[in-house]
């Protein structure tokens, strides 16, 4: 996957926990990794791991190529940033990760998205993964501080959408 997309569409199973933690530890492992024993030192599942690595790479963080991942300068500021620097930090690639761009322009327009908005625009995007989107795309909104659910259950809110 190339961080040149303009829209790059989150995988519904990866979480920011995946792509930090793999991130983690690459950087504690030295930097510069074939990504089978990155599966094997943090016990990833190996279906998600490809993933989160994808992501990673979208997002900047690391590079891979010829079969090695390697983290970049940016990647080295994330891995060793407390979370509230990492979350700003990755605040400014909101506006290039699918659905997350939709949300938040929908967000921006209404102030709110009812649930069955929310429902519609994950399931089309994640059709054999509704459940597992739906839930993972709602973590990566809130992690980042974009939007939540409300109390009721009933819509997604916004969190912090200024400088977006």
């Amino acid at each position: 996957m190339s961080s040149e997309k303009s829209d790059i569409l989150i995988p519904p199973d990866v979480t920011p926990d995946h792509v930090l933690g793999f991130l983690e530890t690459l950087y504690s492992l030295g930097g510069r990794l074939d990504p089978m024993y990155i599966g094997d030192a943090i016990g990833e599942n190996i279906r998600i791991l490809p993933h989160a690595i994808d992501l990673a790479e979208a997002l900047n963080l690391v590079v891979y190529k010829e079969g090695v991942v390697s983290i970049t300068d940016f990647g080295k500021e994330v891995a060793k940033a407390d979370v509230k620097s990492v979350r700003r930090m990755l605040r400014r690639f909101a506006f290039k990760l699918q659905p997350l761009k939709d949300i938040v322009e929908k967000l921006k327009r209404k102030g709110f998205l009812e649930i069955e908005e929310y429902e519609e625009l994950i399931s089309s995007r994640y059709p054999a993964n509704f459940r597992e989107a739906f839930k993972n795309i709602l973590i990566w909104g809130t992690f980042l501080r974009l939007f939540k659910m409300n109390e009721r259950d009933d819509m997604i809110i916004p969190i912090d959408l200024s400088g977006l």
